[in-house]
């Protein structure tokens, strides 16, 4: 089983070939994401969410990445775009998970 820093390089080799693959992007943001690399994993974020919508969990590591690198007024409305995305799509156990998010990094919101 590979590893972290070889799933990025296929990851980033496959995204290279394919550039509009939203999936692809959000795997390689999930990688950044677990390494701790809040910018890249951010950048694939970003780039995921102008290609379309997300149902909840892409908007709670993005919010996550936001506050990471320094952008809390984004990263609150970021989580509370997460909490409303999850409920449209009906998935209340991740809107009470993304919630539970902003009220650990935002008490008292």
């Amino acid at each position: 089983m590979p590893g972290a820093e070889e799933r990025i390089r296929q990851l980033e080799t496959m995204l290279g070939e394919t550039p509009e693959d939203r999936d692809l992007r959000y795997f390689l943001a999930t990688e950044y994401f677990q390494m701790g690399r809040y910018a890249d994993s951010l950048r694939e974020l970003d780039e995921y969410f102008r290609q379309g919508d997300d149902e909840g969990m892409g908007f709670k590591m993005r919010g996550i990445c936001q506050l990471k690198t320094g952008k809390p007024a984004e990263a609150r409305a970021t989580l509370q775009s997460g909490i409303a995305a999850a409920r449209r799509h009906h998935h209340a156990d991740l809107a009470a998970e993304i919630e539970e998010t902003l009220a650990e990094l935002f008490p008292g919101t």
